[in-house]
């Protein structure tokens, strides 16, 4: 058995019948865009910790690129402690099904980060973020992330299909992710969320740039939906131009959260507009 069919049994018979959809989702994102497109082949007997080792030096180092892709980020401290996880927990059951004898991922260990307080860009500093953003031929995917903070791999999943231009409304599909270039759908909930005029003008000038892509954001080289590597690689080059080196991308979101609440908009309706399951209630709920 390979550690791929091994994942696949592990997820629908241990995963799905004790985590909610949205955990579930995230497990399979990762196990799908980091942990099997490298070790998915391997006999799962055959898995060491030296295989191991360089697997997570390689995704440290590169991402999900390939090594003479230097330009790209590597992956942060936080992703790594996220994929080291669902391989432990993966190869965990494999143990305590007697499939193997020991894990070999339980010889790495990833500490827990330490809490990093999250920044919010001011109004001033939202105008500027944008027109760099302009500046560089990225308007409508950060005006978009901007208004309405979606998650990452929410924001490289959307289809032209998900916007109902009639209406103004625009739906966010949970399960779905950029797996190898394309986009793949894994069910999972959904949230609409309007979509203000000004927005929606953006998002057909993006349209009209490549018209026969099913994904609302693509690479103008490759024509395939954006890698979250490159994405962050976007936001970098945007706050470095607009001279905010003190914004995460992750910061864009909780801007979203934290202004949206500063206009008297209910918890309730922020957590909603977020995707989250309990009231938005700080910088740690927003995930």
């Amino acid at each position: 058995m390979t550690m791929k069919e091994w994942a696949e049994r592990w997820m629908e018979a241990d995963v799905r019948p004790k985590v909610r959809p949205t955990t579930y989702e995230a497990k399979r994102y990762v196990l799908q865009n980091h942990i099997l497109t490298k070790l998915g082949d391997i006999p799962l007997s055959d898995l060491t910790e030296v295989q191991i080792g360089s697997f997570l030096d390689e995704r440290k180092r590169f991402g999900s690129h390939r090594p003479e892709s230097a330009e790209y980020p590597g992956l942060s401290q936080v992703t790594m402690r996220h994929i080291h996880r669902c391989l432990q927990e993966c190869l965990d059951s494999a143990v305590s099904t007697g499939m193997i004898p020991v894990n070999p991922a339980r010889a790495f260990h990833y500490p827990t980060q330490r809490k990093v307080k999250a920044s919010v860009l001011g109004d001033s500093e939202v105008e500027d973020y944008l027109d760099a953003a302009e500046a560089l031929g990225y308007l409508p995917m950060f005006t978009l992330m901007l208004t309405i903070g979606l998650r990452q791999r929410e924001l490289l999943a959307l289809k032209w299909s998900d916007l109902d231009e009639r209406t103004g409304i625009l739906t966010v599909w949970s399960g779905r992710s950029v797996v190898k270039g394309k986009l793949k759908d894994y069910g999972g909930n959904t949230r609409q969320i309007p979509l203000s005029i000004d927005t929606i003008a953006l998002l057909r000038q993006e349209h009209n740039r490549h018209p026969s892509s099913e994904a609302i954001f693509v690479h103008s080289g490759t024509r395939k939906p954006y890698a979250p590597a490159m994405v962050r690689l976007l936001h970098q080059r945007i706050i470095e131009k607009a001279g905010l080196d003190h914004i995460r991308f992750e910061d864009l979101r909780h801007t979203v959260a934290v202004h949206a609440l500063e206009s008297k908009t209910e918890a309730k309706t922020v957590s909603a507009l977020l995707g989250h399951t309990r009231p938005y209630v700080g910088a740690a709920e927003v995930g």
